[in-house]
């Protein structure tokens, strides 16, 4: 199914909440059940709906999951715009903040459940391959954008470099910091350590 044909079955009020009540249960779904689980079956019942209903409005598996992928970054962008404090005006106060939000984000049993799930599923799942690489498009667009603002002056591949690196540096500490890790003695003030440097590249010349 195209972009056209999806938003013209989502465009009602109807359609808008149907579409929410898929993926909001098939996240559920991943999230404690993990990919295997993730049946069109099993997100109908999740959603109380008839399987028909999801296929009506996800025809493809690509297409579920790339909607999917979304879904889950505005859900965790949501989350954080409501914990900005309303004293933060500076861009770069902003992006401290933001950094801090995302490194404590990959410590919750929820997150670390779905992302390491889309990590290991996705060397075997196209699907799900293009749903991670939709998910960390969109935060890699979201950093860009921040940088953008305090650094207006860098080129749109600059900040394209930089967000990507970001990224990468934000994601891999989860394999030290996340739930139900070892703490390593040698590795105390590893997060705040992180969140300078990630400072630093993001607005260094």
């Amino acid at each position: 199914m195209t972009q056209v044909d999806h938003a013209a079955r989502a465009s009602t009020t109807k359609g808008n909440d149907r579409v929410a009540t898929i993926l909001a249960a098939a996240k559920d779904i991943l999230v404690t059940q993990g990919f295997a689980n993730l049946s069109y079956r099993n997100i109908a019942k999740g959603a109380g709906i008839a399987v028909g209903n999801v296929n009506y409005y996800y025809p493809s598996k690509d297409d579920l999951m790339i909607h999917l992928a979304h879904y889950i970054f505005d859900q965790w962008d949501h989350r954080f715009r409501k914990r900005v404090p309303a004293k933060l005006k500076d861009g770069r106060e902003i992006f401290r903040f933001s950094v801090e939000f995302m490194i404590s984000e990959n410590k919750r049993d929820r997150t670390v459940n779905l992302l390491m799930e889309m990590w290991a599923m996705a060397n075997h799942s196209p699907s799900v391959s293009k749903m991670l690489g939709a998910f960390y498009e969109k935060m890699r667009t979201w950093i860009g954008e921040m940088i953008e603002r305090v650094r207006p002056d860098l080129s749109k591949d600059s900040r394209d470099l930089r967000a990507a690196l970001i990224t990468a540096q934000i994601e891999g500490l989860m394999i030290l910091i996340g739930p139900k890790r070892v703490r390593y003695g040698e590795l105390t003030g590893l997060e705040r350590a992180a969140a300078l440097h990630i400072e630093r590249l993001a607005f260094s010349d």
